[in-house]
């Protein structure tokens, strides 16, 4: 639990998922408690049935595609009309190109 509770903020955020359910006094209190935890125990980081999944995880989060299209979809794409206002734009850009190349490509090469 300590590599998913670093901050009051992830425990205000599992707390507010329901993932967990604390009776101290604030968020805060409960990061230090599971920071402080097991401060002395000696921890094989690469001997855990988790390391497996925690590589996977840290080699997704790293990967800078992700991190960009998760940035993306927060940001941008976060209601649906924004995405339907962007797929607008794309779709009047395409025909705006189209319209530059037939009317570039009727004047240099006119029919008959």
């Amino acid at each position: 639990m300590d590599n998913l509770i670093n901050s009051p903020e992830d425990v205000g955020y599992l707390h507010y998922y329901e993932i967990i359910e604390h009776w101290l006094g604030s968020d805060a209190e409960v990061a230090d408690l599971f920071n402080r935890l097991c401060q002395e125990v000696v921890f094989d980081v690469n001997d855990s049935y988790l390391s497996r999944m925690s590589e996977h995880v840290n080699r997704y989060y790293n990967h800078k595609w992700n991190t960009w299209l998760a940035s993306l979809r927060h940001n941008y794409f976060s209601n649906p009309w924004a995405i339907i206002s962007f797929f607008a734009a794309v779709v009047l850009l395409l025909l705006t190109f189209a319209q530059t190349f037939y009317g570039v490509y009727g004047y240099y090469f006119p029919r008959g």
